[in-house]
């Protein structure tokens, strides 16, 4: 009898004693939370997404001519392409890619010089600010020039994202 008594003992005790596994516990509510366009984890709002643009797209939404493109860290196409007239009387316009839907934005200024200088392009409910340190640009070949430069959007009711990159301007 007190071998049956330990027998049950024991295996009662082996039935309740942790199961040893290399698998991580996760814990059921935890939220995983997206990664950021620099790749950090993100606190889970909700941004806008700005997407890399060919020159087919682009193209056909505002004028071709001089102008200005903002290419973020680790892309090589452009997720904001501006031109403008070499003139004082008409704004630049500007394009972006958000959900695969080009949308085109006004500059606050005018002419071309307005547009290398970065500043704010607009559409109803989207808001691109360019904004890099001025001052002597850098340049690859005589007809391109560009600045380290930062990129905010703001949407409406979406809320706002920075990219830091270059503005590269020429013909």
């Amino acid at each position: 009898m007190k071998l049956l008594a330990l027998v049950l003992a024991v295996s009662i005790v082996a039935g309740c004693s942790p199961v040893q596994s290399d698998e991580p516990v996760v814990p059921a509510e935890e939220e995983v939370l997206p990664v950021e366009p620099d790749g950090s984890i993100g606190d889970g709002v909700s941004r806008p997404m700005l997407m890399p643009m060919v020159y087919n797209e682009f193209s056909q939404a505002i004028e071709a001519g001089a102008g200005c493109a903002f290419v973020s860290q680790g892309n090589t196409d452009p997720q904001f392409v501006a031109t403008a007239p070499d003139s004082d009387k008409i704004a630049g316009k500007g394009a972006i890619k958000i959900n695969d839907t080009i949308v085109v934005l006004t500059h606050n200024g005018v002419g071309l010089a307005q547009v290398e200088a970065g500043g704010v392009f607009a559409s109803e409910a989207v808001e691109v600010t360019i904004a890099h340190s001025g001052g002597e640009p850098s340049s690859e070949n005589k007809g391109t020039y560009f600045w380290p430069a930062t990129l905010k959007i703001s949407q409406d009711e979406v809320g706002s994202n920075m990219y830091e990159g270059t503005y590269e301007c020429g013909a």
